[in-house]
């Protein structure tokens, strides 16, 4: 049995329910899942969630996956939007945390001039398409029209998307350098 052959029949069994051939299909993609999760949410553990929870999905979702030739894209559209919930969760929980703070220690602002940002910060605050965009571009090497596939969108959608990205961070590096001088 050749791997294609293979492939079909793990698919096969795991649409029909079984979830030892879904771990193994999952199992081929663990490490570059792991990959964009680690990009995107710049943790460990929180990528490790992100894959528990991607995982979970997938068992509940692979009965309604038509075409087993896109299982690797939509196991990264999984992904992604586990990513986002959990970027979600935490953005309310710092946020929260930082609220309380700011109630009992009613910081200075004078020190607002000392501030930099990072490329890191920086593509953490671009709004959700467009930060999957970059990650999935810069850190995946995957091409306009891959991405395309794997956002669900028209690839002059992703190029435009790149392109507010690229500016939006070169607008904000710019002026951390500027500001520097």
């Amino acid at each position: 049995m050749d791997d294609e052959e293979e492939y079909q029949a793990l698919m096969r069994l795991a649409r029909a329910g079984d979830g030892e051939s879904l771990l193994q299909l999952i199992a081929g993609q663990q490490a570059r899942l792991y990959r964009i999760a680690r990009a995107y949410l710049k943790d460990d553990q929180d990528a490790l969630d992100a894959l528990q929870e991607t995982t979970f999905r997938a068992y509940q979702g692979i009965a309604k996956l038509k075409d087993a030739a896109l299982f690797q894209t939509w196991l990264t559209r999984i992904l992604l939007n586990c990513c986002n919930d959990e970027y979600r969760r935490r953005s309310k929980r710092e946020w929260l945390a930082q609220w309380k703070q700011w109630g009992a220690s009613q910081p200075s602002f004078a020190s607002g001039s000392d501030l930099k940002v990072t490329l890191e910060d920086a593509v953490r605050d671009l709004p959700t398409r467009q930060k999957e965009i970059i990650i999935l571009k810069y850190t995946q090497q995957y091409t306009l029209t891959e991405i395309a596939v794997i956002l669900g969108c028209p690839e002059g959608t992703v190029k435009t998307g790149l392109h507010k990205a690229l500016g939006r961070l070169r607008g904000l590096l710019g002026r951390e350098v500027l500001a520097s001088e």
